[in-house]
């Protein structure tokens, strides 16, 4: 069956992609009209790069934020999954429009090399590229290295901000200073900036503005499996979140209610319940302490965010691996709200039956719908002594829980493990469920090997970035 795509945010994949080639286009194409075919080949190599790596750099503000009108059909994960990816190449065309820039040696002018790296490292009308270049490295270093650094969250995000605004001015400095001409250009570039800035800046402007309304408050937070507590937040007098199921949150508690404090969490209630619910695991760092948190409170929420959202009208398949089973939740108590005559099957696999969330969380949804859980352990004795089925997830558990249903019709929604997220969208996809129907949310492409899905979409990112190299080929070339 056809998918119901008409309440998905966002603009599609193509026209974002295009828009952002367009963004690299058009300073180039405005300095080929401005400044029209006289410079040298290796200076033409240099303006190119500089501008490829400028635009590139100033569309960073926007790829890493929430801005769900522009890219919540694509979701914030591959958002920002290319985020990650741009950033060095914004790095190396940088690199080559300073080595560019210098050119190779030239046996006619044996000193000329060396007082161009001199002027690149000592000149005096170059401090703003200088600046630009150092902020440039030292944040997609720092942001490659995120997870070996010594650093708490909150201090490595301050700076990556702070960093990064910092980056755009000495950017915007130099381009006016050192680049082409023109008042047109000027007011391009400047344009560009505002218009990449601001709404950065907004996100955190609004918790500011936001910070002395009635915050949501913890209702209750108790400990409901192996390291994994449920808080329920209860509203401001009068306040309601509109979100769709599967969707997640940015919460800050307590005191620190800024931006630079809050953490994604996976709502794990439906629509139109009182308050809201969430599903937290101890993983270290913030979460080590969420147990402790007691009722009352306060949270600060910027929601909702995410497009792991049921979008089909055929069976559907909730795949749910530890503490994924919170958007899963969602998703089921929402269809048993809704009275949905979906044919579902829910599988939920864990390590143990202790890491499993009570049953009350899920059996009613479940007895609502007709759907009998297929519940997975890795232990053995949880088969044995309990009735689950042998984890870990496997092709085979999946067969069987779509025995009977034609793939070609399902949807299949999976959240968990890394790992486990790859081998089911696969395992889905050799059963024959179109890719297309296959959902799940990945935030880190390290974790584990690739599915085939994921290979598409760095495929389509490879595609993307190549297509600035394209057009910085063309410029040099024209």
């Amino acid at each position: 069956m056809p998918q119901d795509r008409s309440k998905r945010r966002g603009l599609p994949p193509r026209v974002l992609a295009c828009l952002y080639a367009g963004l690299v286009a058009l300073p180039m194409l405005v300095a080929l009209l401005s400044e029209p075919g006289h410079w040298q080949g290796a200076m033409r190599l240099a303006t190119a790069c500089g501008i490829a790596a400028a635009v590139m750099v100033l569309a960073q503000m926007v790829t890493s934020g929430r801005f769900e009108a522009i890219s919540g059909r694509i979701g914030i994960d591959v958002t920002m999954a290319f985020h990650k990816w741009a950033a060095p190449l914004a790095l190396l065309l940088a690199l080559m429009h300073v080595l560019a820039f210098i050119g190779l040696p030239d046996p006619d002018r044996p000193g000329r090399l060396a007082r161009r790296i001199d002027f690149v490292l000592s000149g005096p009308g170059l401090w703003d590229a200088r600046i630009a270049l150092g902020l440039l490295a030292l944040l997609v270093a720092l942001a490659l290295l995120r997870d070996r650094l010594p650093m708490r969250y909150q201090l490595w995000r301050a700076g990556h901000a702070l960093g990064a605004l910092g980056l755009v001015a000495a950017l915007l400095w130099h381009v006016l200073s050192d680049g082409p001409r023109g008042m047109g250009t000027a007011l391009l570039w400047v344009g560009l900036a505002l218009a990449v800035c601001l709404p950065a800046v907004s996100v955190y402007a609004r918790r500011l503005v936001r910070r002395g309304a009635a915050p949501w408050t913890i209702a209750e937070n108790r400990h409901v499996a192996e390291r994994l507590w449920l808080l329920r937040l209860a509203p401001p007098q009068g306040a309601a979140l509109a979100f769709e199921p599967g969707q997640f949150a940015w919460l800050a508690f307590g005191a620190k209610r800024l931006p630079l404090h809050d953490h994604p969490f996976s709502i794990a209630s439906a629509p139109g319940e009182d308050g809201l619910r969430f599903l937290i695991q101890e993983a270290g760092d913030f979460t080590d302490g969420i147990g402790a948190l007691p009722a009352g409170t306060a949270v600060s929420m910027d929601a909702p965010h995410g497009s792991f959202v049921p979008r089909g009208a055929g069976p559907l398949i909730l795949v749910a691996g530890g503490v994924g089973i919170a958007p899963i939740l969602s998703i089921l108590s929402h269809l048993a709200r809704s009275g949905s005559q979906r044919q579902v099957r829910f599988v939920y696999a864990a390590r143990s039956a202790e890491a499993m969330v009570p049953p009350e969380l899920y059996q009613p949804a479940c007895a609502a719908l007709g759907v009998t859980p297929m519940l997975v352990s890795d232990r053995a004795e949880d088969v044995s002594e309990l009735g689950l089925l042998r984890g870990p997830m496997s092709a085979a558990l999946l067969e069987k829980a779509m025995e009977g249903l034609e793939p070609s019709a399902c949807e299949v929604m999976i959240c968990g493990p890394g790992v486990m997220m790859t081998l089911v969208a696969d395992s889905a996809l050799e059963m024959g469920v179109p890719l297309s129907r296959i959902d799940y949310e990945r935030f880190s492409y390290g974790a584990g090997p690739s599915s085939v899905k994921d290979r598409l979409r760095l495929t389509g990112f490879a595609a993307l970035l190549g297509s600035v190299l394209g057009l910085v080929l063309l410029y040099w070339l024209a």
